[in-house]
């Protein structure tokens, strides 16, 4: 309990910092969301295709293992898959609040690695709703935590939904042989949204 106090009065402290030096710019992740949120999602899969949002065969994290996205802090979800060239995959939404229209820059971020027999490394894209396709793909190599990033300030309309949601998909960016299994390790994922002018308040 005290430990978790503590991480708490860290996050507080640090949504105060971010709003006191950069009022246009907020950063959504996973810090106390759970299966019963209805903001934020996180799901898995095992699947030799780069599975849509909409796909039926993603599932939804439990509520322990969202637990292991609240912090980057080494206590990682690890997702496995060991079917013959299927990857690990992890889909992550989130609902920014800015109207589109006001949105200069998204930031997404995931901070993980993957291991597979072909090799270490994850591979991020995020979901163009108007294309149907995952795009700007980001690969790290590593075999121990690393954050990966992808940078978006054009056609941002094209990457958040009517519903205000944007997607981001991770998979490792190798398969699985069958035998040696496709693991995707996360710590942390965030989505960082700029918008024009000062701050953004949405005025009814």
């Amino acid at each position: 309990g005290r430990k978790m106090r503590e991480k708490m009065r860290a996050e507080v402290n640090r949504i105060i910092r971010e709003k006191r030096n950069k009022p246009n710019e907020t950063t959504y992740n996973f810090v106390g969301v759970g299966a019963a949120t209805g903001t934020h999602k996180a799901y898995h899969s095992g699947s030799s295709s780069e599975l849509a949002p909409g796909n039926p065969g993603w599932t939804e994290l439990t509520a322990v293992e969202y637990e292991k996205l609240w912090y980057s802090d080494d206590n990682r979800y690890s997702g496995s898959v060991n079917v013959n060239l299927q990857f690990a995959l992890m889909l992550f939404r989130f609902k920014v609040d800015p109207d589109e229209k006001v949105v200069k820059k998204i930031v997404l971020k995931f901070e993980g690695y993957g291991t597979t027999p072909a090799g270490n490394g994850v591979t991020i894209k995020v979901w163009n709703h108007v294309a149907s396709a995952w795009e700007n793909a980001q690969t790290g190599t590593g075999g121990a935590d690393e954050t990966i990033a992808i940078t978006l300030t054009s056609s941002l309309n094209n990457f958040i939904d009517t519903n205000g949601y944007v997607y981001l998909l991770a998979r490792t960016t190798n398969a699985s042989d069958g035998v040696t299994p496709a693991v995707l390790y996360c710590d942390f994922s965030e989505c960082v949204v700029t918008v024009d002018g000062i701050t953004y308040a949405d005025i009814t």
